[in-house]
C-alpha cells in the first residue's frame, strides 16, 4: 500500500497523482486545487480532544480507535487505499495542521504511529514543496502559562468597583 498524510493546502496534492481524504472533524473552508473524494469521519479525532495536550490527545485518540476496533480500521482505509489504487493513485489521510512548524502536531501523524504499532506498515507525510508558515506569537497564543513580571511596590493600591461599594452603579 502507498499510504500518505498530509494537509489540506499541500500544493502537491494538485499533481494528479493522489486520492485525497479528510479526516479531519469539519472540512476546509478554503478552495483548494483538488477534488477532495471523501470524508472518513471514523478516523477523525473527536471534538473535546482538540483542546488537550500531545499526551492527553494521543490516549484519548489511541482509545477511540480501540472503541472503533483493529479490524475495523484496517478495513477502512483498506478501502479507501483500493478506491485509490483501481484510479491508480496514491490515498492520501488529510487534515489541516503543518506538521512541519515546530511546535505543531496533528492527530494524522498519531494515526500514522498507530497503524504502524498496529498493522507494521508505514504512513509517511508527503513532501510538501511550499515553504512552512512561521507562525508569530500573539498574546495568547503560547500554551504555556506567561511568566508573571516581578512586582514592584509602588505604595499604590488597585482598587476595584466591588473595593469602594460602586459594584450597585
Amino acid at each position: 500500500m502507498a499510504i500518505w498524510t498530509s494537509r489540506y493546502s499541500n500544493k502537491e496534492l494538485s499533481v494528479g497523482r493522489y486520492h485525497p481524504v479528510g479526516i479531519s472533524i469539519g472540512k476546509p473552508r478554503f478552495h483548494l486545487e483538488y477534488v477532495l473524494r471523501e470524508q472518513c469521519y471514523s478516523l477523525a479525532p473527536k471534538g473535546y480532544m482538540l483542546n488537550m495536550d500531545i499526551d492527553q490527545f494521543k490516549q484519548a485518540y489511541y482509545e477511540k480507535l480501540e472503541e472503533i476496533g483493529k479490524e475495523k480500521i484496517i478495513n477502512i482505509v483498506t478501502k479507501l487505499d483500493e478506491k485509490a489504487r483501481n484510479e491508480g493513485k496514491e490515498l492520501v489521510l488529510l487534515c489541516f495542521e503543518d506538521v512541519r512548524v515546530e511546535g505543531d502536531w496533528c492527530h494524522r501523524t498519531i494515526f500514522a504511529e498507530w497503524w504502524s504499532e498496529n498493522v507494521g506498515e508505514v504512513i509517511e507525510e508527503l513532501p510538501d514543496p511550499t515553504p512552512p508558515k512561521v507562525k508569530r506569537k500573539s498574546i495568547g497564543d503560547s500554551k504555556k502559562p506567561a511568566k508573571e513580571p516581578a512586582k514592584e511596590d509602588s505604595g499604590c493600591k488597585q482598587m476595584s468597583l466591588f473595593d469602594c461599594g460602586m459594584a450597585g452603579i
